[in-house]
């Protein structure tokens, strides 16, 4: 939020931050919960999105992605860091879920029992100004 309380513009240096905290949070919560994250970055445009790796039950990596769209989606990467599309699955977490329910079902996709859904969810449109997506990761920026 810019200093009178109001949501940043969109695509604004503050708007394509946003979900960062809420990635960090996601983070966190993984490694508090014992899962090795290898790395989580924010992607800021079209749609926005965040990434979070972890290590795979076989030593391998996993991709977690996070998109204003659709919410989290997971692969297995190769060794270029790739995840085949045709192999990519949705978490059925709804769009922005809490951090511990992401680190749960992640825990989930790691023991194998999360096989997750190859339809992709669309909850909303990236250009879907003022729905209050924003205000919700920006409640993520408030509590650090």
């Amino acid at each position: 939020m810019n200093g009178n309380g109001l949501m940043p513009a969109p695509y604004s240096p503050e708007w394509v931050l946003l979900p960062q905290p809420y990635v960090d949070a996601v983070a966190a919560a993984l490694t508090g919960g014992g899962t090795e994250v290898l790395d989580h970055w924010n992607d800021p445009m079209d749609p926005r999105d965040a990434t979070v790796v972890t290590r795979a039950a076989d030593g391998g990596r996993l991709r977690f992605v996070w998109d204003e769209e659709s919410g989290w989606r997971f692969g297995r990467m190769d060794a270029d860091g790739w995840v085949a599309l045709d192999r990519t699955r949705y978490l059925p977490l709804g769009l922005l879920p809490a951090p511990g329910a992401v680190a749960r079902a992640v825990r989930a996709v790691i023991a194998g029992t999360e096989p997750g859904t190859a339809e992709r969810p669309v909850h909303r449109s990236f250009r879907d100004y003022g729905d209050g997506l924003d205000a919700r990761l920006a409640a993520y920026r408030a509590r650090v």
